[in-house]
């Protein structure tokens, strides 16, 4: 048993990161650790005081919360509260049976944790949900341009690249912010980095030092076993998530026009007038609950995630396969890693328009259709990402640092295999 210590900008679970965050908290706890759950903004998950976990939590609002902008802008460069309550929080944890885990500070907690963290001595592990601590939009991502972004933080060509999905001083800020995290010391230096996936990896690997230790944790994926779905009497493509350009949304629509698919959406966001525009025959669902997506995705005849951007694990992809559903992919971002080719999905070249129309064409054969739906049901559930497996492989990695240091972990540096072969 010990102590760990997790950070989270929300106490509650506002999206996937803070969603893992919680339920890793959670299940720590039940396992008989002692946990404690640093976040800045209310209100508290019931199920954190339920697994009998002390949070903190600073009452603030996140960034995009704070009606005092000036107060938003200041306090996400360097948030003092938060450094203040975290050093005395780590100063009465005992220091040779506390390690610390780090999943989000983006959205309140500000580059001021990591310095607190270091200065600490004890172990920590940062989980790369997002490229924030080694990109200042967080994307590598070139967002008015739709094109990945190869420049290192803070470099001459970082920034003069009007890289920023609003508008150019939203990019002048997040260098602002940037720049206070290096002054202080950096985001990675003295920790350990859980990666989500071989993609992420790869992406980051240019802008590491040398000697940085990277653990591959890929995140769980909460989905029961309800059968393969019946694929080949399904009719239309899928589309699961934000309608943004750094997603594909336009692109999948074009591209459904073009072969003649039918594709539905689910989700919502600033590219659903160029959905639209794009397929007007497209169905738009909006954002529904859980259980209506997991409806809507043993409807489809495949889900299709055509993401420019690099994206992190590809969580939508995963859900899809553990249904038994085909996935047609970007070769560009996290998800692919998820497909085996021609057997439970397929890939086209980031960005095509006509090599994605030419993959959903492919998808007319209903006998393929069920065997690639079948076999990507199979295969998933050989080694399915539950959370029990991912706290085994949590806890082995605290294990370890409690043991030897952040050094030890090297030893650990090996895939976590998304599924059997």
């Amino acid at each position: 048993m010990s102590t760990v210590v997790i950070l989270c900008d929300h106490a509650h679970p506002s999206g996937g990161l803070a969603k893992v965050a919680i339920a890793s908290a959670v299940g720590l706890a039940r396992r008989g650790h002692r946990v404690q759950f640093f976040a800045a903004v209310p209100p508290i998950d019931p199920s954190l005081s339920a697994a009998g976990i002390t949070v903190h939590c600073l009452e603030q609002s996140d960034l995009k919360g704070n009606a005092d902008r000036m107060q938003a802008a200041l306090r996400g460069i360097w948030n003092r509260e938060a450094a203040r309550a975290l050093e005395r929080l780590l100063g009465n944890c005992p220091a040779n049976d506390t390690v610390v885990h780090i999943h989000g500070w983006a959205k309140a907690l500000s580059p001021s944790i990591f310095a607190v963290c270091r200065k600490s001595g004890l172990p920590v592990l940062l989980t790369l949900h997002d490229y924030f601590p080694l990109c200042p939009n967080g994307a590598f991502f070139v967002f008015p341009e739709g094109v990945n972004c190869p420049h290192k933080a803070l470099s001459a060509g970082c920034l003069a690249t009007d890289c920023d999905a609003r508008a150019r001083h939203h990019k002048w800020w997040r260098a602002a912010r940037h720049a206070a995290g290096a002054l202080a010391g950096g985001f990675t230096g003295g920790m350990a980095l859980a990666t989500l996936s071989d993609r992420q990896r790869a992406v980051i690997a240019p802008h590491l030092a040398s000697g940085t230790v990277t653990l591959p944790i890929p995140n769980p994926v909460e989905v029961e076993d309800h059968g393969p779905a019946p694929v080949a009497g399904n009719r239309h493509m899928l589309f699961v998530g934000r309608l943004s350009r750094e997603k594909g949304a336009a692109l999948l629509a074009e591209a459904a026009a073009l072969a003649g698919w039918p594709v539905r959406f689910v989700g919502d966001g600033d590219e659903m007038a160029a959905v639209r525009r794009s397929n007007p025959d497209a169905e738009l669902a909006g954002w529904l609950p859980p259980e209506a997506v997991l409806t809507e995705v043993r409807r489809a005849r495949a889900l299709v995630v055509p993401s420019l951007w690099y994206e992190t694990f590809g969580l939508a992809a995963y859900e899809a396969l553990a249904n038994g559903v085909p996935v047609i992919v970007s070769d560009n971002c996290a998800a692919a890693e998820a497909v085996l080719p021609g057997e439970t999905g397929l890939l086209f070249r980031s960005g095509d328009v006509t090599d994605l129309a030419r993959c959903l064409g492919l998808m007319s054969h209903d006998a393929e259709v069920e065997r690639m739906g079948r076999r990507a049901y199979e295969r998933y559930w050989r080694a399915p990402f539950t959370l029990d497996r991912h706290l085994d492989r949590v806890e082995k990695v605290y294990r370890t640092a409690l043991g030897g240091g952040i050094g030890a972990l090297a030893g650990l540096d090996h895939p976590m295999p998304a599924c059997a072969p």
